[in-house]
């Protein structure tokens, strides 16, 4: 996607309900992936087993700035990318709560 669609799909989808710390954890959640070299598919079908409700598109949609999903389904989205990467070199990806300052990396929020 080219920076100038991605930019234009990013500002409105901000307009469709993100909020203020969702771009940021999109941004973690991508890290994560790219460090461990989790492709979308695998961390879609790790996310449908932890109970994740959102189709493999949506979840694509999210992860390129395109579409605003809940924040329960931003952190099983976070679970899955952590338990995929466990192991790895790869960052945390970050959790609703630590966003807002509540949770650490040590002490993450369950979803």
């Amino acid at each position: 996607m080219s920076s100038d669609i991605r930019m234009s799909a990013v500002s409105k989808a901000q307009n469709m309900g993100f909020d203020s710390k969702e771009p940021e954890q999109s941004k973690g959640l991508q890290g994560v992936l790219t460090a461990a070299g989790i492709s979308t598919e695998t961390l879609w079908l790790h996310y449908v087993s932890l109970s994740g409700s959102l189709g493999e598109l949506e979840v694509d949609a999210y992860l390129e700035g395109a579409l605003s999903i809940p924040s329960l389904q931003r952190d099983i989205l976070a679970l899955a990318a952590n338990e995929l990467s466990e192991g790895t070199a790869s960052p945390h990806a970050p959790y609703a709560e630590e966003l807002l300052g509540s949770a650490t990396p040590e002490n993450p929020v369950s979803p």
